[in-house]
């Protein structure tokens, strides 16, 4: 943004504020420009918005609220509309597709909202809706979910601030590799591959306060990896996403070589993730492993977590020392 007292580019800036939402008091980072000459600040949408993300976000995690990925995958698990699910669960004509678009619901709502992730509770209030739900409907909605009762599983992983407020996915995992590596033509080795991975997620959540796969990162000896990257690893080759090849380099040295199986499907991503991937793969690909593990060494969220091997928080993401711009 241009300041309009001199015309010229103005500096992105952030600090720790308090902001309101629901009577509660939230602590975020919160963003603006500052022209030089004059000391004044100004914002834009996208600033004022990334703020108003961590808010929503440190809500829905402070009451258990499901996040939007979560609300739109509770429904499609059942195959109803989101106005149908929306007089099933007794709510407004629109309430539901509205919740998936990113608006707050209220604590007693979201709770609904997640219990339903239980078939049996879905069967039960589907069975209190036969004053508008045909018999055929609630025959089949009964049906949908008595085939997935067996199958209920408690999600193990909930979005929070050590997730990037996102669930693990490793749809995007694999098309991730599979953009740095076929279409970027990175040579992916697992400690360089880590380093990317980080940047992505972090610099994702620079941009909108939200990570693209949903991993956690841990600052270890080398510099932050995904948690239980090795296992990642594996299973990603046991769901034919990638291959792992050993490759010798000599003096008794090897090392795995990661390579995609899938072609890079970029309807997976948003375009803000798009970008952030572009980004990623000019400012870092060309690194050697050994500079990218010295780049990494001198952001703050390894620094200050690396004694411990402590799991990094997202919030770091705001001070990368070489982060994506808020105008890309």
């Amino acid at each position: 943004m241009k300041s309009p007292v001199t015309g010229k580019e103005m500096q992105v800036r952030n600090e720790v504020a308090s902001l309101v939402f629901r009577k509660e008091e939230f602590e975020v980072i919160t963003h603006y420009y500052e022209c030089e000459h004059s000391g004044e600040r100004f914002s834009d949408d996208r600033l004022d918005e990334l703020s108003i993300v961590q808010v929503h976000n440190q809500y829905r995690e402070k009451y258990g609220i499901p996040f939007p990925d979560e609300i739109r995958r509770i429904r499609e698990g059942y195959g109803v509309s989101a106005s149908k699910m929306s007089e099933i669960l007794g709510l407004g004509a629109n309430s539901y597709r509205l919740y998936e678009a990113g608006e707050v619901p209220s604590v007693a709502i979201g709770r609904l909202i997640m219990s339903i992730r239980n078939p049996a509770t879905f069967i039960q209030q589907v069975t209190a809706s036969v004053h508008f739900l045909s018999e055929k409907e609630i025959t089949k909605l009964t049906q949908v979910a008595e085939l997935r009762n067996g199958q209920f599983v408690a999600e193990k992983v909930f979005p929070s601030r050590l997730n990037g407020y996102r669930q693990p996915d490793f749809g995007k995992i694999g098309n991730m590799i599979a953009f740095f590596q076929v279409l970027k033509k990175i040579s992916l080795f697992k400690t360089k591959l880590n380093k990317l991975l980080f940047y992505a997620d972090f610099n994702a959540y620079r941009l909108t306060g939200y990570s693209i796969t949903g991993l956690e990162y841990r600052a270890i000896q080398f510099g932050p990896v995904p948690s239980q990257f090795q296992k990642m690893y594996v299973d990603l080759s046991e769901q034919g996403h990638i291959s792992i090849e050993e490759q010798y380099f000599g003096n008794g040295a090897y090392g795995d070589e990661i390579k995609a199986n899938i072609p890079f499907d970029e309807t997976l991503f948003s375009q803000h993730e798009l970008v952030v991937l572009q980004f990623v793969a000019k400012q870092y690909g060309k690194l050697s492993t050994d500079e990218l593990v010295k780049l990494s060494h001198e952001e703050a969220g390894w620094h200050d977590n690396a004694e411990q091997k402590a799991f990094i928080n997202y919030r770091y993401a705001f001070q990368l020392n070489q982060g994506i711009g808020y105008n890309s």
